[in-house]
């Protein structure tokens, strides 16, 4: 929850003390990125990591999932038209994303479709955002950026494939190194560095935790 000023909830604190009440623990991860409350893949699928949409096993939850998450709330903030409700459900994303019948396998062969090759992306996202959007040519520049970061197409260097990701699966620090590069992406469209300071202070407090002196908790948890 995010604080407002003369909240007793907060004791006063805004958004500019980078603090907040953090509500539902139960549906917190640990910082191994692990969860003894709930299901390891809940979520909502329409935003959801494609890869937790698969029935196959990943190592652990990564803020990598987490930004893929944040692109989809991205691309349909672009896509929502808040005018007229049939035009949007007539767009691809929501015709996909907002019928009931759906399953999760839907949804993980839709985003698949739509963002392992740029064309279909085009297609089916871009073409589709409302004009403030798909005018912004700085706004589409990072869009395009990030689908680039978080779904490379590895057939376009077969050999680089074979040799770094044949037969691996994703690994929980190459999930959070895209993190970062968005970040990088995000920062720079919105032209300032807070995302990347933010990662990097970060960075630092979870060195300073991990120091003899002042040791990390057990069951110490993040949101």
């Amino acid at each position: 929850m995010v604080p407002i000023p003369d909240s007793i909830l907060t004791g006063g604190l805004t958004y500019q003390d980078r603090r907040g009440t953090i509500i539902d623990w139960n549906l917190c991860f640990n910082v191994k990125g692990e969860s003894s409350s709930r299901n390891f893949k809940s979520g909502t699928p329409a935003f959801m990591a494609p890869v937790l949409l698969k029935d196959t096993q990943i190592p652990r939850r990564t803020l990598g999932h987490d930004m893929e998450s944040f692109f989809a709330v991205i691309i349909w903030v672009a896509t929502l038209d808040y005018q007229d409700e049939t035009r949007f459900l007539a767009k691809p994303l929501a015709r996909n994303l907002c019928d009931i019948n759906k399953t999760a396998e839907d949804i993980l062969h839709a985003k698949d479709s739509w963002f392992n090759t740029i064309s279909n992306f085009k297609e089916n996202i871009i073409n589709h955002f409302e004009l403030s959007y798909y005018q912004d040519k700085a706004f589409l520049r990072c869009i395009f950026m990030l689908r680039e970061i978080l779904y490379p197409n590895p057939a376009s260097d077969i050999e680089a494939f074979l040799k770094k990701n044949y037969g691996k699966g994703e690994t929980g620090d190459a999930k959070e190194d895209l993190f970062r590069k968005c970040m990088l992406e995000i920062d720079n469209y919105l032209q300032e560095t807070k995302g990347c300071d933010e990662m990097q202070w970060i960075d630092s407090q979870a060195l300073a935790r991990h120091t003899p002196e002042s040791p990390v908790q057990e069951g110490s948890r993040v949101n």
